[in-house]
């Protein structure tokens, strides 16, 4: 009762007082605010007023229509006889800047005279400080103490609002008597008082009610407790005695329950109290029994019904219901019988379960007769069959599913006929729209005549196996076109041999796959001879179907007899045995027979699915950056074994090149679909390494826009469009894994987005005006390349960089000077002498002498080929050097590739931030006799471009 009063009757007094504070503190001061505020704002606009009469004069006198001193006495003789109020004595007067008393039509005795020392009887010089206002700010508001209205023996506060007429220097106001909005104020407080005390009187009466009526349930709450206790007293013996669980609902919610009720469900007792009947029923039940178990009483009689427990799942049980009255109440006394348990086997369903999930089966439970539905779904099942919740299927007649007519004529009729189906595959209606290919096996569990006709069923979805299937074929195919994968040797594709002894159950085999995560498993007779292999299929598919237990044997399910296969097979043989004998896994043997490792189909559908071509489709179809990406990642992988294959650098560089361009031209088209057409042609240029087609795994962007010349009201707005084109497609070129250049050298600077004849500008001036550091740094922009868009504009700019090189010949001896002095790592005396660290060395610094000399040798030449090998080939073909130093530079340039290549891969695979820096103890004694020999030849060739150049030291 003491709580009763501290939670009920002491808010309700305190809220009646905080109400009578807010009406005292909070609602009539806001209110004396506003009105002070109104009389304030009224004769600042009285006095606007007037004031716009000397205006009209004034104007008269502009005009010539008056004279000065007329325009004034005409202006003083109107505004001397405004009146306003309540009793029309509210007034104003005019004073100049003296301040003389221009006019006041109730002082008239003030008229003429100076005020300057005219004071209020508080000693304030009201008509000076009428002045300083005025001359502050030519308008304002000032208080003082005056005569009240027209009597003159009557001193009272006063506000007045002044403002500066400056032609005539003459300050006109009026103003409000305080003690006129004292009055106001006052009968306003009044008003809101009586209000309040009003309403405060109503909301006592209206909570004293209240807190009779709370009061009176409290007891009778209270009385209702008391007689609760003493009926639980006398049936808790009874009920805790009692074999079965039992429940008592009173409204709707549980008013006890015995132990064996919480050691079905794990709830305890003082919980269970707490939740009524439906909380504790699990939703995958259908809709039909959860509508019985939703409202305050249940109808009698039996239901099997799962209920959930506390620590997750479900428990099946048998629910018998049966009605009573208790106390004037209608009441539900329910008797629990747990039937989950299979005590012959020693099993439960929640086993059975478990390992049905772990094998990626669904489960379920529906009725197959003319109405029947699904009463309970596993979450696997419900997800093959394309729901997200249980509750969404629980409507469901699983007839509906079926896609096929003759499934749907003859499953019912079956399954009465032999009371089980077994792994029949069949087409299913799939809930977003399309078809699944399921294997399912259906088992009678009640049935009267044909009536009622419930079922277990499992199902698996095998639409991935179909789809394998025709991927192999698929795969097969492209293999016969691609020679180099086919005639790969099978040693390059094998996993290790996983192998355990066939008395291994079945139990201890899924945790083997787990752990190991493989998907496979050979069995051996006493550790020697392979006498079958288990694959997860094998697991999926047979241990349910054949009612086994996980603690039987494991060569129950597994595939006999092993099929072997050659170390020296190639792919091709290998995929031609697969193919035969509808398999993915063969066990290669050496040829001294023995076991080699184990080569799986899929794995290598998976690498065929990354050849270029793949990838370069895979880019083509993509819709956003992220599947952009995928392919990228996905292309280290092939690139990888490339590199490990000793191949070319040009065929490496060709498909590195040909996939940074497909994905730079579809990550264009995604941001021009975005932001819209471009107003005016433009083409997309790559700069640099990617310029010169020579990107390696560690390669950032170099890119620039050149887009065509636009009227100059279009200016602003091409750039603008063409600025945010560069950074969309730089962020996402990022976002790929193409970083940002370091040197901000990309389309989204201003500086390198821009029309054709600003870009003409740039190389004119690089060109006419070399200066030896800035055409150091400007040399990136001598190796681009187009890459989308207009190829002419790309054409236009080459033409233009020719010939201006050739009518400046000083510029290729800038570009000689600069290759001649560029800085090249060396070692001498057995050690590597580097600015970072003993025995490391920066390989893109060791190539770029090379490319320098290229460089300079072909624009000499109007050689129009950017890649370093094409240009070195086309100065080979042209005659226009000796061709062993050619064929020389052709070795070093790509054997310093090699090693970048290689370096790449390695910290790749290690997991290590890729870089140029390369650790030369990695090399072999003959690698390392040749990377000495070719540093050092690099001084050689910078001395033939200084004798050809003439470069004087």
């Amino acid at each position: 009762m003491k709580n009763f009063y501290l939670k009920i009757i002491l808010p309700a007094i305190f809220s009646v007082l905080l109400f009578i504070l807010a009406i005292f503190f909070v609602i009539i001061p806001r209110f004396k605010q506003n009105i002070m505020n109104g009389k304030r704002e009224m004769i600042k606009e009285l006095t606007n007023s007037a004031w716009s009469i000397l205006t009209k004069y004034q104007q008269d006198q502009l005009d010539g229509k008056l004279t000065a001193e007329e325009a004034q006495r005409l202006a003083v003789s109107r505004i001397q006889y405004l009146r306003y109020g309540e009793e029309n004595k509210d007034y104003f007067w005019i004073t100049d800047m003296t301040p003389r008393m221009i006019m006041h039509p109730f002082r008239m005795d003030l008229n003429g005279k100076d005020l300057s020392d005219f004071t209020d009887p508080h000693g304030k010089r009201m008509f000076v400080e009428f002045v300083e206002t005025v001359r502050q700010s030519e308008h304002g508001y000032v208080d003082y103490m005056w005569q009240w209205k027209d009597d003159s023996l009557h001193i009272v506060p006063k506000l007045s609002y002044v403002k500066l007429f400056r032609p005539w220097n003459w300050i006109i106001g009026t103003g409000i008597y305080i003690e006129d909005v004292k009055k106001e104020i006052s009968a306003l407080t009044h008003r809101l008082i009586s209000i309040s005390i009003g309403i405060s009187v109503l909301i006592a009466l209206l909570l004293f009610y209240i807190l009779k009526q709370s009061l009176n349930i409290e007891h009778k709450r209270i009385e209702a407790e008391d007689e609760l206790h003493k009926s639980k007293e006398k049936y808790l013996t009874l009920v805790e005695a009692a074999t079965e669980g039992l429940i008592m609902i009173i409204d709707g919610k549980i008013s006890f329950s015995n132990n064996v009720i919480s050691k079905m469900t794990g709830f305890e007792s003082a919980e269970l109290v707490r939740l009524s009947l439906h909380e504790i029923v699990s939703p995958n039940n259908n809709k039909d029994v959860l509508a019985a178990f939703a409202g305050n009483t249940i109808k009698e009689g039996k239901f099997e019904v799962n209920l959930s427990r506390k620590n997750g799942g479900f428990i099946e049980v048998l629910l018998t219901s049966s009605t009573t009255i208790f106390f004037g109440k209608t009441v539900n006394i329910i008797l629990i019988k747990d039937i989950s348990i299979d005590k012959p086997a020693g099993f439960s369903s929640l086993d059975y379960q478990k390992l049905i999930s772990t094998l990626n089966l669904g489960f379920f439970k529906a009725g197959i007769d003319a109405k029947g539905k699904f009463i309970y779904a596993n979450e696997t099942a419900v997800r093959i069959l394309g729901f997200e919740r249980f509750e969404e299927m629980s409507d469901i007649h699983i007839i509906d599913l079926l896609a096929d007519t003759d499934d749907k004529k003859n499953l019912r009729k079956n399954l009465i006929r032999d009371g089980f189906i077994k792994n029949k595959v069949i087409r299913l209606h799939r809930r977003p729209g399309d078809f699944a290919f399921v294997a399912v096996s259906l088992v009678v569990i009640n049935g009267e005549n044909g009536g009622e006709l419930v079922c277990d069923g499992i199902i698996e979805d095998i639409t991935m196996a179909e789809t394998e299937k025709r991927q192999l074929r698929e795969m097969v195919s492209h293999l016969k076109a691609n020679a180099f994968l086919l005639e790969q040797p099978l040693s390059n594709y094998l996993q290790p041999v996983n192998q355990l002894d066939s008395e291994t159950t079945l139990n201890e085999v899924v945790a083997f796959f787990a752990n190991r995560k493989t998907d496979h498993v050979l069995l051996t007779s006493q550790g020697r001879n392979f006498i079958g292999i288990i694959t997860e299929t094998d697991i999926q598919r047979r241990i349910l179907t054949m009612d086994l237990h996980l603690d039987n044997p494991a060569y129950l399910v597994m595939s006999s007899p092993v099929r072997y296969a050659p170390a020296g097979l190639t792919v091709g043989g290998a995929l031609q045995l697969c193919d035969e004998h509808q398999i993915h896994h063969l066990v290669v043997k050496r040829f001294d027979n023995e076991t080699y490792g184990v080569f799986n189909a899929k794995d290598l559908q998976t690498m065929v699915r990354r050849s270029l071509a793949f990838f370069l489709l895979a880019v083509e179809q993509a819709q956003t950056v992220r599947q952009i990406k995928k392919a990228y990642e996905d292309l280290q992988q092939l690139i990888r074994p490339l590199i490990n294959s000793e191949m070319a650098v040009k065929y490496i560089t060709a498909i590195t090149t040909s996939f940074s361009d497909a994905v730079s031209k579809k990550v264009i088209e995604l941001a021009l679909n975005e932001k819209g057409a471009a107003p005016a042609a433009f083409s997309f240029i790559c700069l640099g390494s990617e310029g010169r087609s020579e990107a390696t795994l560690f390669t950032d962007q170099d890119n620039a826009i050149i887009y065509e010349n636009v009227a100059k009201e279009q200016e602003k707005a091409a750039k603008e469009y063409f600025l945010g084109l560069g950074e969309t497609v730089c962020s996402a070129l990022n976002e790929v894994g193409y970083s940002f250049c370091k040197g901000n050298i990309m389309a989204k600077n201003q500086q390198w987005c821009n029309p054709l004849s600003a870009w003409e500008r740039y190389f004119a001036r690089w060109i006419s005006t070399p200066e030896a550091q800035n055409l150091l740094d400007a040399t990136i922009f001598f190796d681009f390349r187009h890459v989308y868009g207009d190829e002419n504009l790309t054409s236009a700019l080459h033409e233009t960089m020719q010939t201006a090189i050739a009518a400046q010949p000083q510029f290729l001896f800038h570009l000689a000077y600069n290759t001649y002095n560029v800085k090249t790592p060396h070692i001498s005396s057995g050690t590597l002498l580097s600015d970072k660290h003993n025995e490391l060395i920066d390989l893109k610094s060791a190539i770029v002498p090379i490319v320098m000399f290229a460089r300079t040798y072909a624009l000499q030449h109007a050689i129009p080929a950017t890649n370093t090998i094409e240009r070195l080939t086309a100065i080979k073909l042209r005659g226009l050097m000796n061709e062993q130093t050619i064929d020389e530079l052709l070795f070093a340039y790509n054997f310093l590739m090699r090693l970048r290549f290689r370096n790449h891969s390695e910290q790749a695979e290690h997991k290590q931030p890729l870089s140029n820096t390369f650790y030369t103890r990695r090399l072999i004694e003959f690698e390392w006799a040749l990377l000495k020999k070719v540093l050092s030849a690099l001084p050689d060739y910078q001395a033939r471009i200084k004798a050809d150049f003439r470069i004087t030291t």
